[in-house]
């Protein structure tokens, strides 16, 4: 993935915070949102003892949750306010397994495209990779 994140104007990172805010789901797992950047987002989510499966690992569905709404977050910077997006597809390699801690989903737009857009993701804990994944979107026009 490429290093160098181009900052928002003030204007779309107030907009793309304002919707984080108003996200129900964002909201009920905590994800938090501490870097946001054209075509980039870095969310965080705190593991909470909720989040773990009968082997006391995070969930799978729980870490690709949090991989899809960065990548969405990332793609935001990069449509009109108005214009919605939905995941098509989601392809994730869960690598680690995490009991405890904080991970890290850092996201990039590898392709915008008119109508479909491409997104990259890793899951992180620390230096530890725990997953990796891409994301599809298609570009939906505003409701009526």
């Amino acid at each position: 993935m490429k290093t160098e994140i181009s900052p928002l104007s003030p204007e779309l990172e107030a907009r793309l915070r304002a919707r984080l805010a108003a996200n129900p789901f964002v909201n009920f797992m905590g994800i938090e949102a501490p870097e946001l950047g054209v075509g980039f987002a870095r969310f965080a989510l705190t593991v909470r003892r909720d989040f773990l499966n009968s082997q006391h690992f995070l969930q799978g569905g729980v870490v690709a949750a949090l991989a899809d709404e960065a990548v969405a977050y990332a793609l935001f910077s990069l449509t009109p306010p108005e214009q919605r997006i939905s995941t098509v597809e989601m392809k994730i390699n869960f690598l680690a397994a995490v009991s405890e801690g904080v991970v890290e989903a850092r996201a990039r737009i590898a392709k915008r495209g008119r109508t479909i857009s491409l997104g990259e993701v890793e899951v992180a804990q620390g230096e530890r990779l725990i997953a990796k994944g891409l994301c599809t979107y298609i570009h939906l026009s505003a409701p009526a």
